[in-house]
């Protein structure tokens, strides 16, 4: 079974809250569970947030969910936005976007990735979630780092994963302010089966 290689700092993590802490602690099926939620119903708390990276055949894929105030601070930190709204975010998505592509550097035996194409959504419940696209990682060591999280400042946490094609877990980090950093090997897929006679 693969394993990530997750970088680990003793007392290097964030305090959040009891659940994350036994979510770090436990167990596979709360893992699963998690990766199974809705990316809407996750960072209603302002110091956490979800970074979630899937493969794709062709690209890989990422979903960064924070609450709306954490992520004003990244996009608008002199305030001048207006309270944002499902009506009027469209008008006030261009902020949003210009960060996406910064908020992570993720590099595959350390070459980065290119975003191929971003969307910034506010969800129902009023946070707002980052979706981006990068170019697919070759074979190898996978480096993800949360950018954000050095801009933002202590006491601002999350988690951090990575799931393979098939939505099997490949790794994850609890990640803070002091640790930002995930990385895992990805394994070299297999060659294609020949075709039968």
């Amino acid at each position: 079974m693969l394993r990530a290689r997750a970088l680990a700092v003793p007392g290097k993590r964030s305090s959040l809250s009891p659940w994350i802490r036994r979510l770090h602690a436990g167990s596979c099926f709360l893992l699963a569970l998690l990766a199974a939620l809705p990316a809407s119903t996750r960072a209603h708390d302002r110091y956490e947030t979800w970074t979630l990276a899937r493969l794709r055949v062709d690209h890989m894929e990422v979903a960064i969910t924070m609450a709306k105030g954490t992520a004003l601070q990244l996009a608008d930190p002199a305030a001048k936005l207006p309270a944002l709204t499902p009506e009027n975010f469209a008008a006030h998505r261009a902020p949003f976007d210009r960060v996406a592509p910064d908020l992570l550097v993720i590099t595959a035996d350390r070459k980065p990735l290119k975003v191929l194409r971003l969307e910034t959504q506010l969800t129902e419940e009023g946070d707002i979630v980052f979706r981006l696209a990068y170019t697919p990682p070759a074979p190898g060591r996978l480096q993800l780092q949360a950018a954000f999280l050095k801009k933002l400042g202590p006491g601002y946490g999350g988690i951090l994963e990575v799931s393979d094609t098939a939505g099997g877990n490949l790794g994850w980090e609890q990640v803070s302010f002091e640790y930002h950093v995930l990385e895992i090997t990805l394994p070299v897929s297999p060659p294609p089966a020949p075709p039968r006679p």
